[in-house]
C-alpha cells in the first residue's frame, strides 16, 4: 500500500498519465507536421533585449560560429558608436526588433526618470513612441517592417491594455510577451501573435536548464522563444558558456530544430493558415 491506494492503481493511474501525454504530443506533431522549412520537426527563436554591449561582444560572435541567426529588441539608449555594429548585425542577417524607445515600465520595476513609469503614458503615446521607434530601426537596417517585445512583459500603461490599439495600427507584425508558464507552444498556428510568449532564465541558469527547454519544444514539434538580457555582462545576464552550449546543442540537432529570427519563424506560422492547413484565429 502506498498513502492508502494499491501499488497496482498506483501503476495504472501512471501509464494512463503517460498515455495522455505521449497522445498529446503526437497530435501536436501532426497538426503542426509541414509547417517548418526543410523538414525540421520544431522551431526555436533567440531574442535578445534591450540593445545591450554583451550581445555586441558575446552574443553575436556566438550565433555567428554556430551558424544561427537571432533577434535582438533593440531600445534607443545605446550609444552612437554602436549604431554601426548594430547595422552590421543585420546586414549579417539578425533581424533588430523594437522595444520602444525608452523602455518605459510600472514604477515598482526598478528605479527610473518618472516620465519613464507606464503609469504616465496614455495608450497613444505608447504608440506613437513605438512608431518613433520604427523610424530609428529602419534608418539602421533599411527595413520597413518590425517586430516588437514589450518592455517589462507588460501591457498595461495608464491603466488600460495597448495591444489592441497596436495590433489595429499595423505598426508591427508580431509581439513578443514573457509569459514564461506558456513558453512551450505548442500549436503555434493557434497562439495569438500580438501575444506570443516567451521565457527568461535566472543568472544562474546553465545550458542544461537552457536546453531543457529546447527538449519540451522538440516532443510537441511546436516552437520556444527565448528571451536572453545580457550574455557574459550586463544585466539579467546569462553566462556565455551556457549560451554556448545552448548554441552547440542546437547546432548538433540542426536537421529537426529550425533556429530563426522572430519574423521569419511567424510569418512560416502564418503562411501555414494562409495554405488553409490551420484554422486563423
Amino acid at each position: 500500500m502506498n498513502g492508502g491506494f494499491p501499488a497496482k492503481a498506483i501503476r495504472a493511474l501512471a501509464a494512463i498519465f503517460a498515455c495522455l501525454t505521449l497522445c498529446q504530443s503526437t497530435t501536436a506533431l501532426a497538426q503542426n507536421s509541414g509547417m517548418w522549412p526543410g523538414g525540421h520537426k520544431a522551431a526555436i527563436v533567440l531574442t535578445y533585449d534591450d540593445s545591450l554591449r554583451s550581445q555586441l561582444d558575446v552574443a553575436v560572435p556566438q550565433l555567428a560560429e554556430f551558424g544561427f541567426h537571432g533577434t535582438f529588441f533593440l531600445n534607443a539608449t545605446f550609444p552612437p558608436a554602436d549604431v554601426a555594429r548594430w547595422r552590421a548585425a543585420a546586414a549579417a542577417g539578425h533581424e533588430l526588433g523594437n522595444h520602444s524607445l525608452v523602455h518605459p515600465c510600472p514604477a515598482a520595476a526598478f528605479a527610473m526618470e518618472p516620465q519613464n513609469q507606464t503609469e504616465r503614458y496614455s495608450v497613444q503615446g505608447m504608440l506613437r513612441e513605438i512608431g518613433a521607434m520604427n523610424t530609428l530601426l529602419t534608418a539602421i537596417d533599411g527595413e520597413l517592417a518590425h517586430t516588437y517585445a514589450v518592455p517589462c512583459s507588460q501591457t498595461i500603461v495608464g491603466g488600460k491594455d495597448y495591444i489592441e490599439a497596436l495590433r489595429a495600427s499595423g505598426l508591427v507584425r508580431y509581439v513578443r510577451s514573457g509569459v514564461p508558464r506558456d513558453a512551450v507552444i505548442a500549436d503555434p498556428g493557434a497562439v495569438d501573435r500580438f501575444r506570443v510568449p516567451s521565457r527568461s532564465f535566472p543568472e544562474n541558469a546553465t545550458a542544461e536548464d537552457l536546453i531543457a527547454l529546447v527538449e519540451e519544444v522538440r516532443r510537441t514539434g511546436g516552437m520556444g522563444v527565448f528571451m536572453f538580457h545580457g550574455v557574459g555582462g550586463d544585466y539579467q545576464s546569462v553566462s556565455a558558456e551556457a549560451h554556448r552550449g545552448l548554441l552547440r546543442y542546437l547546432r548538433a540537432h540542426s536537421a529537426e530544430i529550425w533556429v530563426a529570427p522572430f519574423m521569419e519563424v511567424m510569418d512560416a506560422t502564418s503562411k501555414h493558415r494562409a495554405d488553409g492547413l490551420l484554422t486563423p484565429n
